[in-house]
């Protein structure tokens, strides 16, 4: 009996055994059934175990660059990789517009501004925040302790670790998370009910990675937001093809914070740049500003030498996309900088290139500074041209162009035709918040005006057509000149166009030598003279006294010592007072709400005295009027270029007409410091006989 009962036992055993392994684990065991699980004395990896790079990554396609990018060759799945150099560290940020709608609000070559933003590894997540730049707290300080406090810094996203390389500490995120988002940056902007956006909601399904460039210093990853409506509210124009869904290609890049001995230069209220606002916290001033305007890095080669290239030169390229006979024509236009420059020390600081059609690069590439050309079916501009800067230091980084090539033809769309109608005013420079973006160039709009002008005039009076060539080639050059400028940090200045006097502007010598105007940053009238034996330039074809005026004070080479640099910066800015370097722009003078106090500081007008040139401006609208209908009205034509040349003239009637009345209650100011003795008011009334006469010429 023991036998049989240690027997039962060992029976009972081996059952509750197997019995054990098939109900306890039912998936071990169907796995040893179908003869799978061999390994099984190895225990099964933890859910929450993280893998390592090289087991994520083993069917993707490696980037190498600033920031290692892996994409799947087969989902299309993006990674980021961190490595512990990146974490805490400072990179800009900088997107733009690779190709748009313009009814949506978005158009090829549309700058997103620049931002600085770093990475932090927090337990299981890589974070990335947005620095703030707004604010300067001297180290010195004991405020300086407190430079954190009530100041905003963005966390722009948490994304979890997805593999780690233990060996060398390196982190993998999904970069499908960070950049098929609007993490980074908005890309549509909020709702508004008055003017609903032609944008639906993203689709997650359909955007998309279109495209990665890396490089040493940079990396650009290219994606295409895709936005759904099914229901929508408004059309488009026939650029949009089917509103349900439209597509807005947006370029992500980041930049490694340049290491240079770059040094700020600060803003004055005495000359326009665009600039990097920043309050110090820890000032007593009343003005407590560090400004710091927006400037390339050039570096003389030759310290000593009064002249000298640069280190680096400021480089463009022509796109291969512009037409090739304005190519010459542009390059020239873009060189005739270098007259600015050498005020500033430099010679050949600025060169032009042509893009080869073989080239391995496009124009989208932030490595390259582009003079691109496009000819769109709704042109948002006749040319555009932004920067992108450290935000740190105001430090230029990189630069395109813009030019659409219905800036030099005569093509009138009917849109346009009713707003030369309807007469173009400052109130249409505001933007819908109130802020005015100081970024915003209009200068092709109002090139193309007063083109239409100048070409409409020239056919009335039957001119020759090598005069027209010519004009053609001045609008260019001065069209190029404008939007180098802004590249160069260049704002507008709306004051420049009151250099000569009535009587200077037919003086073919003077203004051969002196221009029209003291700035290409201005938007003046077309100079088209009452009487053809007094006519000289139609535009300014080269910089002009304040050009080069304020490039020196960018750009001339800073002394080592702080006071005698502040000195001799103070001594350029002190001639101000010069009434060849009048400057006054268009965000605080003259676009923004009531502050279009100075006639003086305007657009479309030309001269010192512009209710004189105003007047003649009338006359010459009065003399060509009756001549349109016999120029426009021919057999087998319809009406259509009759109507267009009768609201071209009838509009430039009206503009003259606002430029008068400007003048009526108008203030001039003064920009010039106490120390500079201008023996000039800060503010004065415009004289009573010139209100008077401008009464008069808008009586007649």
């Amino acid at each position: 009996n023991s036998i049989t009962m240690k027997s039962w036992i060992k029976v009972t055993v081996l059952c509750l055994s197997v019995f054990g392994l098939t109900a306890f684990n039912p998936a071990q065991a169907q796995k040893s059934k179908k003869g799978k699980g061999k390994s099984e004395a190895s225990a099964p990896k933890k859910k929450d175990e993280v893998k390592t790079i090289a087991e994520v990554t083993k069917n993707c396609v490696k980037y190498d660059g600033l920031f290692v990018i892996y994409q799947d060759s087969i989902t299309g799945k993006s990674y980021l990789e961190i490595t512990p150099d990146k974490l805490e560290n400072e990179y800009i940020y900088f997107s733009h517009v690779t190709d748009g709608v313009l009814d949506a609000g978005f158009f090829r070559g549309a700058y997103g501004g620049s931002k600085i933003i770093s990475f932090s590894k927090h337990y299981e997540n890589i974070e990335i925040y947005q620095e703030n730049t707004s604010y300067h707290f001297d180290e010195d300080n004991a405020l300086s302790r407190a430079a954190k406090a009530n100041i905003n810094r963005p966390l722009l996203a948490t994304e979890k670790i997805e593999a780690i390389n233990d060996s060398t500490g390196i982190y993998l995120i999904s970069g499908d998370a960070v950049f098929l988002s609007e993490n980074f940056q908005m890309v549509k902007p909020p709702s508004n009910p008055k003017s609903p956006s032609l944008l639906g909601q993203l689709s997650k399904e359909k955007t998309k990675i279109n495209k990665i460039n890396n490089y040493p210093e940079n990396s650009e990853i290219t994606v295409n937001y895709v936005y759904g409506n099914a229901n929508p509210q408004r059309g488009g124009s026939e650029a949009v093809t089917d509103v349900r869904t439209i597509t807005i290609a947006y370029q992500h890049s980041l930049i490694q914070m340049p290491d240079n001995d770059y040094q700020p230069r600060r803003d004055d209220p005495r000359v326009g740049y665009f600039m990097e606002q920043v309050n110090d916290m820890t000032s007593f001033s009343a003005t407590p500003y560090r400004d710091m305007i927006h400037r390339w890095n050039l570096v003389k080669k030759d310290p000593s030498a009064a002249l000298s290239e640069p280190v680096e030169q400021i480089v463009w390229w022509i796109e291969n996309t512009t037409p090739e006979e304005l190519r010459p024509i542009i390059k020239e236009g873009v060189e005739r900088w270098n007259q600015a420059f050498e005020k500033a020390g430099f010679k050949n600081a600025v060169v032009v290139n042509i893009q080869p059609d073989d080239a391995d690069w496009d124009a989208g590439d932030i490595r390259y500074n582009v003079l691109r050309w496009t000819s769109s079916p709704q042109p948002p501009f006749g040319g555009y041209g932004p920067s992108f800067v450290n935000p740190r230091t105001g430090e230029i980084l990189g630069a395109d162009i813009m030019l659409e090539f219905s800036s030099i033809t005569k093509r009138m769309f009917a849109a346009e035709v009713f707003e030369l109608a309807g007469l173009q005013t400052d109130a249409d420079f505001e933007v819908e918040d109130g802020q005015f973006d100081q970024h915003q160039c209009m200068a092709g709009q109002h090139l193309k005006q007063t083109m239409m002008f100048g070409l409409h005039s020239m056919r009335a009076m039957n001119m020759d057509k090598a005069v027209e060539k010519d004009f053609i080639k001045q609008s260019i050059y001065r069209l190029v000149l404008h939007e180098v400028g802004h590249t160069l940090g260049l704002s507008h200045n709306m004051h420049g166009s009151t250099l000569q006097t009535v009587a200077d502007i037919k003086n073919k010598e003077k203004i051969d030598k002196e221009g029209l105007c003291n700035s290409v940053m201005e938007y003046p009238s077309v100079n088209f003279a009452l009487d053809k034996k007094d006519q000289t330039l139609f535009y300014d074809v080269k910089p002009g006294f304040y050009d080069l005026w304020v490039i020196e004070y960018a750009y001339s080479q800073g002394l080592a010592d702080p006071v005698a640099e502040e000195a001799r910066l103070t001594a350029i800015l002190n001639r101000s007072d010069d009434p060849r370097l009048a400057f006054g722009n268009d965000a605080d003078d003259m676009r923004s709400s009531g502050g279009g106090i100075d006639p003086m500081v305007n657009i479309y007008d030309l001269s010192s005295e512009p209710v004189k040139y105003a007047i003649e401006r009338c006359e010459l609208v009065n003399k060509l009027m009756p001549k349109i209908k016999d120029e426009y009205v021919l057999d087998g034509q319809s009406y259509h270029e009759f109507r267009n040349s009768y609201y071209v003239l009838s509009g430039e009637y009206g503009t003259q007409l606002r430029l008068m009345s400007r003048h009526i209650g108008g203030v001039h100011y003064d920009r010039s410091f106490p120390e500079q003795e201008s023996g000039k008011a800060p503010f004065e009334p415009v004289s009573l006989a010139d209100q008077k006469a401008a009464m008069e010429a808008l009586a007649v």
